[in-house]
């Protein structure tokens, strides 16, 4: 338990100077607009709540899909697979720079 504890740490000091990174801030920035685009899509276009519309952005870019929310209108499903795409390329960049600063950071000490 003490170790999982550890690596809690660890990790929060890597977040920490990853943000003070200005390639981190921009990755994080491009992440929040795709997902404010994506929530603001699906809820005027396949008429979602605004909670469920951010629910089902967060769960396709991090490409759990659940399932219990789908878009029904033509426009929707493709603006799915755009948004997919793109999404997971930004999320998937995201996940790597953070992993490399780990890496780093254990090496370096």
């Amino acid at each position: 338990m003490i170790s999982l504890f550890i690596g809690f740490k660890s990790l929060g000091r890597c977040l920490k100077l990853c943000f003070k990174k200005e390639e981190t801030k921009a990755l994080l920035a491009a992440t929040m607009t795709i997902l404010f685009i994506g929530t603001i899509f699906y809820h005027r276009v396949e008429d979602m709540s605004f909670i469920d519309s951010f629910y089902f952005s967060f769960v396709t870019l991090a490409t759990i899909g659940y399932g219990d929310l789908t878009p029904v209108t033509t426009i929707g499903k493709l603006f799915t697979v755009i948004y997919g795409i793109l999404g997971l390329g930004l999320v998937s960049l995201s996940v790597g720079v953070i992993a490399r600063e780990l890496v780093q950071s254990r090496v370096n000490k």
